[in-house]
């Protein structure tokens, strides 16, 4: 007669929290025994942590970079309005020399300017403007060294969206009349006129004396030539005569609305071309660029750098994941006798396994989260330089989850090796 056997409801969930304690237990077990064999081997531990050291950190130092100036580019953008695009003589961007076709384009002149307004009346303004890097500016016994200045028609503060803080912009008749006036931005000031009012003070721009007519808002640009911050700005027809009437200059054009501005930079083109004396058979000798193109190819140049990036990365951590799979390989060597000993004793081939991977696993999270801090550090210094550095979460969870990974992979084969010795010939190892 066979045998009934009854169980009670609820025999399951203790065996079930029995198991998981002492699975728990030997986890936190192979974690102590990991970190008692890495601490006995300090030197060693610390040199294979290089490779993913370096490799987690690449990717989240260049990864912060790039996001901050991403961050900061999108907001310089609006150096040109949402409504603004310019026509100019050369690319906005070039990398190397500039091919023959593009090196023999005739220069923009204010006189195309003019003809454009012209011809464009659809357009809500139509403005020139020339830069010069690198100037010296002086007063009451400060001097610039990083001066930008900038000689415009009266459009050039709205076509560059840099708003007046205080004063007023200089007039169409200043600028027929080349009036020795300045508008300086807000870098200027704290390098000119520290703790004054700066209008109606003088400063000196090379060889001429300039009236301060007005003030630039505070942009809060990148720290370098480029920040609007640093800006002088004068009548065009005033920089002409401090640095030469043979300058091309760029047309600025802005449309009534936002949506309206793709309709009439294809209208400008067209009225453009008109006054280059260009047929139908002849490309473009000018350039259009606005906003959104310089962000594409921003958002270009950032993914070749983020490619070249991840390819740094992990050819570092092929380094590293070598370097991790070389320890556990030795330290299996070096613990066979251990290894036997606990197998003679009961320990099954699963435990050992794990054992070896926690370590690995670990050494390499622990190389990612000092690569991480090292990217968090870099970031940190390149914000107090005023340098835009922002690290994204994404790129932290990259870098630890890619370097755990790399530890997982590395430790397996070791682990199994390890989890196969016999115990009797590994406990006769010597």
């Amino acid at each position: 007669m066979s045998e009934v056997v009854l169980q009670a409801p609820g025999v399951e969930a203790p065996v079930s929290s029995g198991r998981l304690r002492r699975g728990w237990t030997a986890r936190h077990d192979d974690l102590r025994l990991a970190l008692d064999s890495l601490s006995s081997h300090k030197l060693r531990s610390g040199l294979t942590l290089l490779g993913i050291v370096i490799g987690v950190f690449t990717v989240v130092a260049m990864m912060g970079l790039l996001n901050g100036l991403r961050k900061s580019i999108d907001k310089q953008l609006g150096e040109l309005g949402a409504n603004v695009f310019q026509i100019q003589r050369w690319p906005a961007v070039q990398f190397g020399n500039f091919s023959p076709e593009i090196q023999a384009r005739k220069k923009l002149t204010l006189s195309h300017m003019r003809q454009l307004k012209e011809l464009l009346p659809q357009a809500s303004q139509v403005g020139a403007q020339i830069w010069e890097y690198g100037k010296t500016a002086t007063a009451n016994g400060n001097t610039d060294l990083g001066v930008q200045v900038a000689g415009g028609t009266p459009e050039f503060f709205t076509l560059t969206n840099l708003s007046i803080a205080s004063g007023h912009g200089y007039t169409e008749a200043e600028v027929i009349a080349a009036t020795r006036v300045a508008v300086i931005g807000a870098n200027v000031i704290d390098s000119l006129f520290p703790g004054q009012d700066p209008i109606g003070q003088k400063l000196r721009l090379g060889r001429m004396e300039l009236e301060v007519i007005g003030t630039i808002e505070r942009q809060g640009g990148l720290p370098i030539d480029t920040n609007p911050d640093n800006t002088v700005s004068v009548p065009i027809s005033l920089f002409m005569e401090l640095y030469g009437t043979s300058r091309t200059v760029d047309i600025g054009v802005m449309a009534h609305e936002p949506e309206s501005m793709k309709k009439l930079q294809d209208q400008a083109v067209a009225a453009f071309r008109k006054v280059r004396g260009l047929d139908n058979s002849k490309e473009n000798d000018f350039e259009v660029f606005s906003n959104e193109s310089m962000r594409g190819m921003f958002d270009n140049l950032a993914t070749v750098v983020t490619i070249a990036s991840a390819f740094m990365c992990f050819l570092s951590l092929i380094v590293g994941g070598i370097g991790v799979m070389n320890i556990m390989l030795v330290a299996v060597t070096e613990r066979t006798r251990e290894i036997g000993l606990r197998k003679a004793l009961g320990a099954r081939r699963m435990r050992i396994l794990m054992q070896f991977v926690i370590e690995a696993v670990f050494l390499a999270a622990f190389g990612g989260a000092i690569g991480v801090a090292l990217g968090y550090c870099a970031s940190w210094v390149g914000q107090f330089l005023k340098f835009p550095a922002q690290v994204p979460l994404w790129a932290v969870a990259l870098g630890i989850g890619v370097s755990s990974g790399v530890g997982l992979v590395a430790g397996i084969y070791p682990a199994w090796r390890a989890s196969r010795l016999d115990p009797a010939v590994a406990l006769r190892d010597e």
